[in-house]
């Protein structure tokens, strides 16, 4: 008998709600003394029942017992009580305490109202487990379509610039301070319009930024423009004149009026046409 595959079946559960058969219920029990598995599951649930009535407080009180009690019909009370005096085997037996009887038998359907209520939570609960895994999935899926998005604009953005015959396209390398760095910029001859798009640049430290300028021969490197440390193709500023040369450095959030050289990342020349 495959002992796991029974126990997943769900019918311990059915047995403790008052679901199965006579015959069926029978069954669990002659299988419960046989195999010591289906017992430590038949003991766990019992205690799990007794544990959440106690918990939630829905162990049978006089009150509860009396309200059911009413709820059941006199016809039900003499049809029980006729059943119970065919079954004695003494004829002289003494009337049983119709109180105390019922209050077993409202007791008994309590028990058993408490077990569908164990079930019901137990199913509840793996349901509410279902519904947090799915809302994390689309969560992550969320994020990924966003991220496959901005990547998309990324890539639609440079390819843009790149097709555009006013573009002077400027390759960035990376120097000493950050060998495997590169980032490109695009500059274009009609508007002067200057377009930076990172490739790859470290994350600048807490309270610093990347800054671009602009390198024209013999005279000090031009500001262009702070930008942020993301892949999004940015606009800076217009910038004329002979340019032989465009180089990022890391500079003070904020920008800085001179180029701090020796920490610049990456730089670039226009080529000689």
């Amino acid at each position: 008998m495959n002992i796991e595959k029974y126990l997943a079946s769900g019918v311990i559960d059915s047995y403790w709600a008052g679901e199965l058969s006579d015959e069926e219920m029978q069954e669990v029990d002659a299988l419960t003394m046989e195999f010591p598995q289906i017992q430590s599951e038949m003991d766990e649930i019992h205690e799990a029942i007794v544990q959440f009535a106690k918990d939630t407080q829905n162990m049978p009180n006089s009150e509860i017992l009396q309200k059911v009690e009413l709820q059941i019909g006199h016809s039900e009370q003499e049809a029980f009580l006729k059943v119970l005096e065919e079954t004695q085997e003494e004829p002289d037996y003494k009337p049983l305490n119709m109180i105390n009887v019922w209050s077993i038998a409202a007791t008994i359907l309590l028990i058993f109202s408490v077990s569908f209520n164990y079930i019901f939570y137990q199913k509840a609960r793996d349901v509410q487990h279902q519904i947090q895994a799915l809302n994390m999935e689309n969560t992550q899926l969320a994020e990924q379509v966003g991220q496959n998005k901005a990547a998309l604009q990324y890539a639609e953005g440079r390819m843009a610039h790149l097709l555009n015959e006013d573009n002077i396209h400027v390759h960035m390398v990376g120097l000493a301070v950050a060998p495997d760095a590169s980032a490109d910029v695009f500059w274009n001859r009609v508007s002067n319009n200057v377009f930076i798009s990172i490739e790859d640049l470290p994350e600048p430290p807490h309270g610093h930024q990347y800054q671009l300028w602009a390198i024209k021969p013999g005279k000090a490197p031009v500001d262009a423009g702070v930008f942020e440390h993301t892949k999004n193709v940015q606009q800076l500023k217009v910038i004329t004149g002979n340019i032989e040369a465009f180089a990022v450095t890391l500079e003070k959030e904020g920008g800085s009026p001179v180029a701090t050289v020796n920490q610049t990342f990456v730089k670039g020349f226009l080529k000689k046409s």
